[in-house]
This record gives structure tokens, sequence and C-alpha cells, in this order.
């Protein structure tokens, strides 16, 4: 699917600020298969949440927390350094109670000593902060603070601030709703590195969301975050060489990067990678590698349920359980694998 980063998607409430009712057709084509027509690479525009998660413990973060080193690996050193007011301590000490690394997990401690640490002006402590307000994280849910964090970290140049600033402007949390200061935040953290802010630059374009509806422009963003392995990024630049728009036309290209979307987990690009085998677009025809990527597929994105019951009326018993095998032996050699999305 066609993604616009904008926070990240966590496993408990909404953390992604995931529009609902915002569907645009993506992969739209009808692909013919013997005895059965299916609408197969059928994609939607989505404003997904943004960048990189860390490690799964509970929720997902929108970020690499980054854990500092300090002059010694002991929790009663480290608190030391942060009770004396080193900001990178007290940066450091918030980012193991978040992640419960080395201490218990513990979002009220996590919020209280970041805000030490961004009351010192630093960046990454005051990005953490927008993201803990913003979330409601050891501290109650507040979209205007979280919006003042979120700039004070952007003005500093910190790029996935920038872009979540940007997603508060996009959908009004927190400030009265506008696209044209979302569409500036949004360049800032492009051009600032960040691949969730990449691809959701990219999905402005590609959608002609306050600028001009650019191809080219789409794929040149989508690229940049591809090349930085943003999965949502790199399925979304298969599917313009899948269709050739902004790019020449290319199914071995869009197997690629559909490929690399999937090898992360990304449920989207499972399925439609497996829409690719299905059809035999820039890699052989096999059902039975299809069935595997849309039950791998299946826990996270709902086209799966269609293709699975179409696909097992054109296989045999024996090559659906292989698929079942595949997928799982998958599941298997993945098992550390973090999504990002």
């Amino acid at each position: 699917m066609l993604a616009l980063a904008v926070g990240v998607r966590p496993d408990e409430e909404a953390l992604s600020l995931r529009p609902k009712g915002h569907r645009i057709p993506f992969f739209s084509h009808s692909l013919t298969l013997p005895r059965v027509n299916l609408l197969f690479l059928l994609s939607v525009l989505t404003l997904c949440t943004a960048p990189a998660v860390c490690r799964q413990v509970g929720v997902q973060l929108p970020f690499q927390t980054q854990i500092l080193v300090s002059e010694s690996s002991e929790i009663s050193d480290l608190l030391r350094q942060a009770q004396n007011g080193d900001r990178q301590a007290q940066f450091n000490l918030a980012s193991r109670y978040l992640e419960g690394v080395e201490v218990p997990q513990d979002y009220k401690n996590a919020a209280m000593w970041c805000e030490r640490a961004a009351e010192q002006e630093l960046a990454a402590a005051e990005f953490m902060m927008g993201f803990l307000y913003e979330h409601g994280k050891g501290v109650r849910r507040d979209y205007s603070r979280a919006l003042d964090y979120y700039r004070s970290a952007a003005d500093q140049g910190h790029g996935t601030a920038a872009n979540n600033l940007a997603t508060l402007y996009l959908y009004g949390l927190g400030v009265p709703k506008n696209i044209g200061t979302a569409l500036k935040w949004y360049q800032f953290s492009a051009e600032h590195g960040d691949a969730a802010g990449q691809c959701n630059l990219g999905t402005f374009y590609f959608d002609g969301k306050g600028v001009r509806k650019d191809y080219h422009e789409a794929a040149r963003w989508y690229r940049a975050a591809a090349e930085q392995g943003f999965p949502a990024a790199e399925n979304n630049l298969a599917f313009l060489y899948f269709t050739g728009e902004g790019v020449v036309q290319d199914y071995r290209e869009a197997f690629k990067w559909m490929s690399r979307a999937a090898e992360q987990g990304y449920a989207q690009a499972q399925i439609n990678l497996g829409d690719l085998y299905v059809e035999g677009k820039g890699v052989s025809l096999d059902y039975v590698t299809a069935f595997m990527w849309y039950s791998l597929g299946s826990a996270g994105d709902p086209r799966a349920a269609t293709r699975i019951r179409n696909l097992s009326r054109l296989i045999t018993p024996k090559q659906r359980i292989d698929g079942e095998n595949r997928a799982s032996a998958w599941l298997s050699s993945h098992r550390n694998l973090v999504v990002n999305e």
C-alpha cells in the first residue's frame, strides 16, 4: 500500500494517526486467473504513522531510542549522573524506563527524567516528551504540549519531530488543521533525512495534497525513504514501478522493492507481493509462494481473506499445506522482527 508516514503504529490504542475513510485506489489492476476473475493488486493511499520502532515492549515506539553511552552501565551510576544534572544521563535513564532496559518499564519515571533533559533543550528529549504527551504515556495526553515539544525539537533540526509536528497540523490535533503548515514541516523533515517525512512528502505529491500532483517528485521522495529501508516507502515505490507513474514501468523493480518491504513484515507489501506471484509480474508465476505471502499478510491486511479464499480454488490441498508450512517457517526465522510502519 501507499503510505504517508506520520507517527507510529503501536499495538495498543490508536497511536496510529491513520485517517479512517481515506481511501484512494492503489493497485487497481484486474488480473485474470484460470477459472476465476479476481481483482488483485488493490491498494489504498494511506497516511500511516511514522518512523522506525526500536523493539516491541508492549507498545511500539515511533522512533529509535538512542541509549547514550555513559561512564558506567550501572544504573546507580547513571542515576547519580542524572541527579547531578547531566542531560544526556537524564535522557539515557528516561530511555531505559521507556523501554524497560535494565529497569522495569515505567512511563512516569521516563516522563520525569525526560522532562528534566528537555528543560535543558536536548532535542531528542524534547521529541520524546512530544511523543509521551501525544499518546498519554506517563503524562496526561495533551496535544498542545506535544506540539510545543515537537516544534522545539524541530527548531533544532530534529527531522522526526518535524514529521510528527506536521502530523498534528495535518489532523488538527492541538492546533487548527493546516495542510500548508503540515506540508512545510514534512518538507523540513524530508530534507533533514527522516524516512517517515520523506515517505509522507512523497504521498503529498502522489495525492496532490497541498501541492500540484507530481509522480516524479513522489518517486524521488519514496526512493529516498526506501533506500533507508523504510517499508511503506519501499511498497509505494514498488507500486510506481508497477504502474509506470513517475518512473519507467519495470515489473522487476516493482518485485524487488515489494520484496524488501515484505521481508520486513510489512503486511500491505506481503499481500501485494503475493499478487505479483499470482500474476507472474517481475517474477515467475508461483501460486504456492503467493499463498505463503497472503498467509503472512493476513494478520495485518484485510485483503488477505478474499485472496486466500480465491487462490485456494486454484491449488491442491497439498499445495495449500505447503504454502502454510512455508509461512510458518518464515515466521520462525523472523521471530525478532520489528515492523516499521
